[in-house]
């Protein structure tokens, strides 16, 4: 389960390709007290955000599910796939993505923000764990 991040300030994001793996790092607002959430996702089929304002605040990161995002989604899905072979082989079949996808145990996440950085990934799984600081998320 991912902790509720509302009203988290994002650090940072980051995204390691051939690892397929992204990491975001959230700081708590200030009347929560200190803490660094890092929120790492695992086995990333697909990945998109948008508006990053350089100073987001998160409303909800939350797990829903994969066919949510593809249905949502359909038409940036089916573009990026006839441009670039993007997100993968799967993408080439929309009507059977749902199924291939949930073969592989992938799950969707959705990040709304307050300002700024939103956007959504497909992943097999998300973990979170709190640091009192930056340098103990190294």
């Amino acid at each position: 389960m991912l902790p509720s991040l509302h009203d988290h300030f994002l650090v940072s994001y980051e995204v390691r390709c051939e690892a397929r793996q992204i990491t975001f790092l959230a700081r708590r607002p200030t009347w929560e007290g200190t803490g660094i959430w890092t929120i790492i996702f695992n086995d990333v089929e697909a990945y998109d955000f948008q508006d990053d304002a350089f100073g987001n605040i998160i409303f909800s990161l939350e797990e829903v599910p994969a066919e949510q995002i593809l249905l949502q989604f359909r038409s940036q899905l089916a573009e990026s796939y006839r441009l670039a072979g993007a997100p993968g082989p799967w993408a080439g079949d929309l009507a059977s993505a749902a199924q291939v996808l949930a073969t592989k145990g992938v799950r969707g996440f959705m990040l709304s923000s307050s300002y700024g950085l939103s956007g959504w990934v497909l992943a097999k799984d998300a973990t979170g764990h709190l640091a009192e600081s930056l340098k103990e998320t190294q």
